[in-house]
């Protein structure tokens, strides 16, 4: 596969306000049937717990950035994945540039042993059960995916 192409920042910035960013959303699930979440560092959703995931590159295919955000963002590697759906994720107050509409297809990933090492995307990381996650003032997305998920559980 061709490395990645890093598209300069202000360019990113502007295509942001001109369509919809394409992403994968990681819903991880450990063999306690727990779910990860993480704190975002980085705009959008800087603060609230999130998915492991991000942005497809160019010529990448969905599934494989499905592994490499997992691999990347929690040193994580995944024993089964299987999509789940895609979504339109927008955000409300985005700084100026932000991706603030991204279509992220949504994985759900299992795996072995639940050890994660976070990179500089995230401030912290939680497993809880779906139903616990509830409870929490989630993003709208965020609270779809869980319970979705829980429905077919």
């Amino acid at each position: 596969m061709t490395p990645p192409v890093r598209i300069p920042d202000a360019l990113y910035r502007q295509l942001c306000t001109l369509m919809p960013i394409p992403c994968v959303d990681l819903l991880v699930e450990d063999p306690a049937s727990r779910v990860l979440l993480l704190r975002r560092r980085n705009d959008p959703a800087r603060g609230e717990w999130w998915f492991p995931g991000g942005r497809v590159h160019h010529r990448e295919r969905r599934h494989a950035a499905a592994l490499r955000k997992l691999r990347e963002e929690c040193g994580l590697e995944a024993a089964r994945v299987d999509e789940l759906g895609t979504f339109d994720v927008m955000f409300e107050d985005c700084p100026p540039g932000a991706a603030d509409h991204g279509v992220t297809t949504v994985y759900r990933a299992t795996v072995d042993d639940p050890a994660v090492a976070l990179d500089a995307q995230s401030e912290a990381y939680r497993w809880s059960l779906p139903v616990a996650w509830g409870a929490e003032g989630l993003h709208p997305f965020v609270r779809e995916v869980l319970s979705r998920f829980a429905a077919r559980a």
